[in-house]
């Protein structure tokens, strides 16, 4: 069904105020047919446990899940993605990851821990730790359900596919909103956020300091319309409206309005993940940045068929870029993972990607508008030790194509991985 999707998809009219619910019809019908088969899926799925249900440690009121990964354990063999004369290493990376639940009296606490140290043989200077922390608050009432939700992250790796400087940057954000129930299976959200994204102020990337170009805050706004059509299946309608000021740049300030509808499924399930697609504005504040109005997809699914289990993810949206006259790209990021369970105790993987970085340059002082794409293709092999630990055996190749020769590269990174503690699909 995915020609269909996307040709639905890429031939909405061009989005303004006045002909929004014209589209929604259009949006719904996209969805719709991607996940139609999906939908039909037998009942078998039905009975999954939820991830509460199934954490491997109960204290009273509190449950939790620790794992731990050591991945990367191998060789890296363009540490820094040059183009020319690239150095190699062998790399690792290893820590904790711990998802918790505990019911408060009527309110429910969700969270997530994860730590990561990232190990250089060699260059020692790329050694980093980091962590990411999410919390989410709920308390369900009769027609309304409160809900309060914060995250930190402090990490020192690359930020998305254009910067390939590991360089320190610290997100703080929050979320408020409320869930009114309209019956038994729709409900209505408004919620609103504020987040705060900071760089070190000694992480520069090809003489540009970073915390200069992509310091920013960013509030939002946004309303939804939730109906559960199955009991692991809820379809969505949202609308979001959001203000990014950034701290050192004011002439890259923006405002985007987004409207987007599809389906989340439980994890667990059948069918696993939340895809959606839509339209967004995204209206600049320099006279000499060009705007965008077009299609944004995103999608991180997941769908097991017997002994086969396929993960596909797909990104198209407006992204910042530290680039002082192309200050963003519609970045279009589309990945496809296939893992064959051969036995009870054997697996292999296969692995592909691709991006396509599309930049949009400023007014007509600067060169015209380029277009860098990206590649991973890899695999692996597994061998499962119980339901709870996973070794395995894996190797990938990189590269990236620009019309700025310099942002080109290629590497190869291959090394074992070692999981445990979660449940191995």
């Amino acid at each position: 069904c995915l020609p269909g999707c996307f040709s639905s998809l890429f031939t909405f009219p061009p989005f303004t105020g006045s002909n929004l619910m014209q589209l929604l019809p259009k949006l719904i019908a996209a969805t719709t047919t991607c996940l139609l088969v999906g939908l039909a899926s037998p009942a078998r799925g039905q009975d999954v446990p939820t991830p509460e249900e199934a954490a491997r440690f109960r204290f009273g009121p509190i449950r939790f899940t620790p794992v731990l990964n050591i991945t990367n354990l191998g060789v890296d063999s363009n540490v820094f993605n040059e183009a020319d004369d690239p150095k190699s290493d062998n790399t690792a990376v290893f820590g904790p990851l711990t998802d918790y639940w505990v019911k408060l009296g009527r309110a429910r606490l969700i969270g997530q821990t994860r730590m990561d140290y990232f190990y250089f043989r060699e260059y020692d200077t790329q050694r980093s730790f980091g962590t990411t922390n999410r919390l989410r608050l709920e308390i369900p009432l009769a027609h309304l359900v409160p809900f309060a939700s914060g995250e930190y992250t402090n990490t020192r790796q690359r930020t998305g596919y254009e910067i390939d400087a590991r360089a320190r940057r610290t997100l703080v954000g929050g979320r408020a909103g409320v869930d009114l129930l309209l019956g038994g299976r729709t409900r209505l959200r408004a919620v609103a956020g504020a987040e705060q994204n900071r760089f070190s102020s000694d992480d520069t990337f090809l003489g540009d300091t970073l915390r200069q170009r992509l310091d920013r805050d960013a509030t939002t706004f946004g309303l939804s319309v939730r109906r559960d059509v199955t009991p692991l299946t809820t379809w969505t309608v949202e609308g979001e409206q959001q203000h990014d000021r950034f701290v050192l740049s004011p002439e890259r300030d923006a405002d985007a309005l987004r409207v987007v509808t599809g389906f989340e499924f439980k994890p667990f399930a059948l069918i696993s993940g939340k895809a959606v697609v839509g339209y967004r504005r995204f209206d600049t504040a320099s006279l000499v940045v060009p705007n965008y109005t077009g299609p944004v997809a995103s999608a991180d699914v997941a769908y097991v068929l017997r002994a086969t289990r396929f993960t596909a993810r797909v990104e198209r949206d407006v992204t910042y870029s530290f680039e002082a006259l192309e200050p963003y790209y519609l970045l279009t990021d589309l990945g496809v993972t296939v893992t064959q369970r051969l036995t009870t105790r054997w697996d292999v993987v296969g692995r592909a990607a691709g991006q396509v970085l599309d930049y949009k340059a400023v007014g007509a002082l600067s060169a015209p508008d380029r277009t860098d794409r990206g590649r991973q293709v890899g695999g692996g092999v597994g061998y499962h030790v119980g339901e709870i630990m996973r070794l395995g055996l894996d190797t990938e190749f990189a590269s990236r194509r620009s019309p700025i020769t310099s942002r080109s590269y290629d590497g190869w990174r291959s090394g074992l991985s070692i999981t445990y503690g979660m449940k191995t699909p």
